[in-house]
């Protein structure tokens, strides 16, 4: 008997001998994430965010860590990234990375302007995210836990500032390569978060890198007694919102 070796079309699935159902795609909604090259972290978040939206698709594309320029963004790779999802035609599209705060957030609106000119949607970022978020829910007292050294540290708290939240404590993690601070452990930064809070009492601690493992620190898995704030978190959460219809654009 020869077996059937015959590669399904990705819109249908066998059932039986022979047999083959569509995998229905109405209704289904999509977000377009973009990341950078060397981030590990995100698409596990993402599959978490997944694991109670099922109607839900997030699709990914990537631009390069490194050869932005110093004050912005190398707009052409957002571009080629954006041509990309396109294909994908998402309800939203995420940029869910933590260099716009390191650059003081117009960069950011900037970017989301040129994404929604290119896709038709909704944009937005993880630091715009954030800043909304800690508005919403009044916290402007925060303790932060950056990737950086201590000068880029110092960068992300006088951008904190400026947009009205005062970061009351903060650690340096003194992480310079992108892709080594996804094995850093989330015990290793519940530490951090137990130093911040029993020194300073935040009104809640953010984890400041998209490619370090805040997540279930995030979703209450800590001995803390205040929030912990995972940024990759955060973007995912707003990108739902922009599906769910609570938000219309990137300063929604």
């Amino acid at each position: 008997m020869t077996k059937d070796t015959r590669i399904l079309a990705p819109s249908l699935l066998q059932s039986g001998e022979g047999s083959v159902h569509k995998i229905p795609q109405k209704g289904r909604r999509t977000i377009g994430v973009v990341l950078p090259s060397s981030n590990r972290t995100v698409e596990r978040v993402a599959h978490a965010f997944l694991q109670s939206r099922p109607g839900v698709d997030v699709c990914v594309a990537r631009v390069p860590y490194g050869g932005h320029p110093a004050s912005g963004y190398d707009l052409e790779s957002f571009r080629c990234a954006a041509a990309l999802l396109r294909d994908a035609r998402p309800d939203v599209v995420l940029w869910n990375a933590t260099r716009g705060a390191l650059l003081g957030f117009d960069p950011d609106r900037t970017l989301c302007a040129m994404l929604e000119d290119m896709l038709g949607v909704p944009a937005t970022t993880t630091s715009l995210a954030t800043l909304e978020t800690l508005k919403t829910a009044g916290s402007r007292r925060i303790g932060l836990i950056a990737q950086g050294d201590r000068n880029e540290c110092d960068k992300l708290i006088d951008a904190f500032g400026k947009e009205g939240i005062t970061v009351v404590d903060s650690s340096a993690l003194g992480i310079s390569d992108n892709f080594e601070a996804a094995a850093v452990t989330s015990d290793e930064l519940e530490e951090v978060a137990f130093r911040i809070s029993r020194d300073s009492t935040p009104d809640c601690i953010i984890v400041w890198s998209t490619n370090l493992g805040g997540y279930s620190l995030s979703m209450g898995q800590t001995r803390l007694h205040i929030p912990i704030l995972d940024s990759a978190t955060i973007g995912f959460t707003a990108a739902f919102s922009f599906l769910d219809g609570q938000k219309t654009g990137a300063d929604a």
